[in-house]
């Protein structure tokens, strides 16, 4: 018997090799620095699911607005936020005894790269998406629901860099498959 394998003919099968587990542990600044951008995925998530639900909310009440619903509203809502006095601000009081009100936003949002806020934005977008697909009848398969908030409970974070693969928080687990040619 003949097997075609990358653009010639041999008469051996290629080998198979699957299952390999890689459970190397990286070192401790490199882990908390994953579970920071953990935390704050799981935050721009759970804060964009809140400016989805209130922009639901005053649609009902008869406000007017739109409602931020895909990735790239999501991203410009969750900036829009994040620069406003509802995010955080500080008192700051001058020498002359005034005080005047500085919007900060939170306090540890520059140890995190801001990529991370975004995915997590993209990531609601794609759930609000399958959201209205199964309901409008265009998706296949079982009915999706409405995005929930995110737990601390929890430390679930596969998220996407750009400049890196899918990582995710912990040991990481990886079925490969490869073949050779003998």
């Amino acid at each position: 018997m003949r097997f075609y394998h990358r653009r010639r003919w041999t008469t051996k099968p290629a080998t198979r090799i699957s299952g390999t587990r890689d459970t190397s542990r990286e070192t401790n600044r490199s882990d908390l620095e994953l579970a920071s951008a953990c935390g704050a995925a799981r935050f721009g998530y759970n804060q964009c699911l809140r400016l989805v639900k209130q922009a639901l909310d005053g649609k009902q009440r008869g406000a007017v607005g739109k409602v931020p619903w895909s990735g790239f509203d999501l991203v410009n809502a969750f900036n829009a936020w994040k620069r406003s006095a509802d995010a955080g601000r500080l008192l700051v009081a001058a020498a002359d005894g005034t005080t005047t009100v500085q919007t900060t936003g939170p306090a540890w949002r520059a140890e995190v790269c801001q990529q991370v806020f975004e995915e997590a934005a993209v990531d609601l977008g794609r759930g609000l998406s399958a959201y209205t697909a199964s309901r409008n009848g265009d998706r296949g398969g079982r009915r999706v629901g409405f995005p929930r908030f995110k737990s601390k409970s929890v430390l679930r974070c596969p998220f996407v860099s750009a400049a890196e693969p899918r990582t995710r928080a912990g040991p990481i687990s990886a079925s490969v498959t490869t073949r050779r040619a003998p």
